[in-house]
């Protein structure tokens, strides 16, 4: 709707100056009504954001948390074994759920206060976990070859094995692929080195030793991962003598049937790679996924 200006003549001086003066006093008071309200939100988004960031930031988890986080043993601890800070598995408890037992490893506070600051010149240890089609082999070979250390791996010409010892001492700081070889089996999982990196270095150091281990790995975006793997079976690659640790001991082949016969799986379509529900490259995806 089309808005008309009326203009007014006011021919009294003293009434002019009186309408001159009660627009301007209105025209302020306009003004200055819109710059409280510009105040007032502004200092409401100011207190929102100070909000957030305390509770992002400092308060107390105890406070803050919006779920309950109790010690008890979850759901994951039957399906997967836990270990200590030594990387070690500890006994799980016949009847967990209504037995008293407190939460094994180190808690928040514990990770947050102690020195997790990995100590070459000590008893630390670091453990690559290798997951297949994640581009581990190369950063295997970075770990061994391109460190900037005080001393350096030494890698024998056409060999794949390198020694990586600490300055002071001919011990091994680095467990993987190039350093010590499958020791624990090809492409071990989490499973397999938590139960064999500790007594495969006391084998090889004839000692038994406290140690601590920190480990790495590499992730990739599941499915271009899952896709690379079927691709190299499709191939022809197996992966045949990889170790599967089930409940302590290794995995026989009525607990982990293979999904093919014969020598390999070449030529097998994507349908039928998925369709297997013993395809352990389903099993990485989901490893991939909770890590």
């Amino acid at each position: 709707m089309a808005k008309k200006s009326v203009e007014v003549q006011v021919f009294d001086s003293d009434f002019a100056v009186y309408l001159r003066e009660s627009v301007t006093y209105e025209i302020k008071m306009e003004s200055r009504s819109r710059s409280r309200l510009r105040g007032v939100v502004l200092m409401c988004i100011l207190l929102a954001v100070s909000g957030i960031v305390y509770f992002g930031y400092f308060c107390p988890e105890q406070v803050c948390a919006l779920t309950s986080r109790d010690t008890s043993w979850s759901d994951w601890t039957f399906r997967f074994p836990i270990q200590d800070n030594l990387g070690k598995p500890l006994p799980i408890h016949s009847n967990p759920v209504n037995s008293k037992v407190s939460s094994p490893g180190l808690s928040y506070d514990d990770v947050l206060n102690e020195n997790f600051q990995f100590d070459m010149n000590a008893h630390d240890v670091m453990v690559f976990l290798h997951i297949q089609k994640t581009g581990g082999t190369s950063f295997g070979r970075h770990l061994v070859r391109d460190l900037d250390l005080e001393r350096p791996c030494t890698c024998q010409r056409k060999r794949k094995r390198c020694y990586c010892f600490r300055p002071n001492r001919n011990e091994i700081w680095l467990f993987s692929r190039y350093s010590t070889g499958w020791k624990c089996g090809l492409h071990a999982d989490w499973t397999e080195l938590t139960s064999c990196v500790d007594s495969e270095l006391d084998k090889n150091e004839g000692d038994s030793v406290k140690r601590r281990y920190f480990y790495i790995t590499l992730l990739r975006e599941p499915i271009s991962r899952y896709l690379s793997e079927f691709r190299h079976v499709q191939r022809g690659a197996t992966w045949r003598n990889s170790r599967h640790w089930c409940g302590g001991h290794v995995a026989t082949p009525q607990e982990l049937p293979r999904c093919y016969k014969g020598s390999s799986w070449q030529g097998v379509t994507l349908d039928e790679f998925a369709a297997c529900p013993h395809n352990l490259a389903a099993n990485r995806f989901i490893e991939q996924d909770i890590t």
